[in-house]
C-alpha cells in the first residue's frame, strides 16, 4: 500500500533551519522513482504564497497538490488555531479523527496522539546548555520531549549523535528512535549570475564565509577571537557572515559582538550582510575560499551540507556531529571547539591551499555524491515513516 504522507510547514524567520530541512526532505522525495514515491501533501501552517512556498510546491513529489489551489492565509491560521486547541486539551481530538494510513511530520508534540505521527526532535541542546533557555522554555521542552518519549510511535533524530544523546536523558522511552540525515538540495546550477551577486555585496576575492545565524551558541565570538590572533602573526584574513543579527534568547549579544570587532581592531576584515536570499547564499558558498562552521552545538548542520553539496573546503569545531559529518571527506578539517588559537592554527595551515572558488570540477564531483546520497536518504525516510504507520494504534 502507497504511504500517505502529510507535512507540516511552518515558515518562521527565526528558524530558517526548518524550512530548509523541509525543503531538503521534498528534494529527496522526488528524487525517487515515480512509483516508489509516497503519496504526499504539504499542510501549511502558513502562507502557501511565499516565495519559498511556491517554489516548495514545484516538486515533483508534490504535483497533485501543485495543480489545486494552494492554501489561502485564513486555513493556514485556521490550522494553527486547530493545533494550539488541541495540545491544551487533547481530549478534544477524538472530534477530529484521522485516517490510519496517513502519516503526519514532523510532529513536535504527543498532543495529536488520535493520528498517526512520526515524532521529530531536531536537537536536544536544552540540556547541553540550559543557560541558554529560559526557566519556562526549559520546562515546557523537556515536558514535551518527554511525552514523546512515553509513546508507542516512531521518533525521528538527526544523527547518532543525537540517538546517543535520547538514550542518555530518556533511558525508558517507549518510543522508537530512528536517525534520517538529511544532505542539502542545493545545485550550482541555480544561479547564473554569481558573478554580478557577489560584486553586490563588496565581498572580496578571497574569504572565509560563515554562513550562521548570530546565536550565542554558534560562537561567531571564537571565530572573530581567531582573527584577531592571526593578525597579531601579520596574517590578514577577510570573513563574510550572512544570517539573521539577534538572538532572542540574548537580544544584547549580536551588539557585543559588533563592538568587539572595532576593540579587536578587526572591523574592517569582517563583512557581515545580514540575511541574504537563499540563492545568493549559494553564490557566497561557491565563491569561498574556506567555510568556517564554529558551533558548539547542532541536531545535523545545515551549514556543513552545503558546502559538501558545492565540494568547498570546510573548517569545523570537533563536536560529535560535525565528526558524524564529515566523515573522511577530504578539505574537510577539524578545530577544537570554542579554542580561538587552535581554530587560528588551523586556518594558517588550510587556508594557503584553498582556493577562491566556484571551481566547476570540484562541483561535479560533489553532485555526484549529493545525488547518490539524496536517493539513499529518500528511501530511508519512506522505509521511517512507513515504520510508524505500522505501529500506529489500529481503530477499534
Amino acid at each position: 500500500m502507497r504511504l500517505k504522507l502529510r507535512i507540516e510547514f511552518l515558515e518562521d524567520e527565526q528558524w530558517l533551519g526548518g524550512s530548509i530541512y523541509i525543503d531538503n526532505l521534498l528534494a529527496a522525495l522526488s528524487s525517487m522513482p515515480v512509483g516508489d514515491q509516497p503519496d504526499t501533501r504539504l499542510v501549511f501552517l502558513s502562507s502557501g504564497e511565499t516565495a519559498l512556498a511556491r517554489r516548495m510546491l514545484r516538486y515533483p513529489v508534490l504535483a497533485r497538490q501543485a495543480a489545486g489551489r494552494r492554501a489561502a492565509g485564513l486555513m493556514a491560521h485556521a490550522r494553527r488555531l486547530h493545533r494550539a486547541i488541541l495540545r491544551r486539551a487533547p481530549a478534544l481530538g477524538a472530534f477530529w479523527p484521522a485516517a490510519r494510513d496517513t502519516v503526519y511530520f514532523p510532529a513536535f508534540d504527543a498532543s495529536q496522539r488520535w493520528r498517526t505521527n512520526l515524532y521529530w526532535v531536531p536537537d536536544f541542546q536544552i540540556f547541553h546548555f540550559p543557560e541558554l533557555f529560559s526557566a519556562e522554555e526549559l520546562a515546557t521542552r523537556t515536558r514535551s520531549i518527554g511525552a514523546i518519549a512515553a509513546t508507542q510511535g516512531v521518533l525521528l533524530l538527526s544523527s547518532h549523535a543525537a540517538l546517543t544523546d535520547f538514550r542518555r536523558f530518556f533511558p525508558d522511552a517507549t518510543v522508537v528512535p530512528r536517525v534520517w540525515s538529511f544532505c542539502s538540495s542545493i545545485a550550482a546550477d541555480e544561479v547564473g549570475a554569481g558573478k554580478q551577486i557577489l560584486e553586490s555585496y563588496g565581498v572580496p576575492e578571497h574569504f572565509v564565509y560563515v554562513a550562521n545565524h548570530f546565536w550565542k551558541h554558534k560562537d561567531h565570538e571564537t571565530a572573530f577571537r581567531a582573527l584577531k590572533i592571526l593578525k597579531d602573526r601579520k596574517v590578514i584574513v577577510r570573513m563574510v557572515c550572512t544570517g539573521l543579527q539577534s538572538d532572542r534568547r540574548d537580544p544584547g549579544y549580536y551588539d557585543r559582538l559588533v563592538r568587539s570587532l572595532t576593540d579587536w581592531g578587526i572591523a574592517d576584515q569582517v563583512t557581515i550582510l545580514g540575511l541574504v536570499p537563499r540563492d545568493h547564499q549559494i553564490e557566497l558558498f561557491r565563491a569561498a575560499s574556506l567555510v568556517l562552521q564554529p558551533s558548539l552545538f547542532e541536531g545535523w548542520s545545515t551549514v556543513i551540507e552545503d558546502a559538501k553539496a558545492l565540494g568547498r573546503p570546510i573548517l569545523a569545531s570537533d563536536i560529535a556531529v560535525h565528526k558524524e559529518q564529515l566523515n573522511d571527506l577530504e578539505q574537510c578539517h577539524l578545530f577544537r571547539a570554542a579554542d580561538a588559537n587552535d581554530m587560528a592554527e588551523r586556518i594558517e595551515q588550510v587556508l594557503p591551499g584553498s582556493t577562491a572558488g566556484p571551481c566547476v570540477e570540484t562541483e561535479r564531483a560533489a553532485a555526484d555524491r549529493r545525488d547518490a546520497a539524496r536517493v539513499a536518504s529518500a528511501h530511508a525516510f519512506v522505509a521511517i515513516a512507513n515504520e510508524a504507520a505500522g505501529r500506529a494504534p489500529k481503530a477499534g
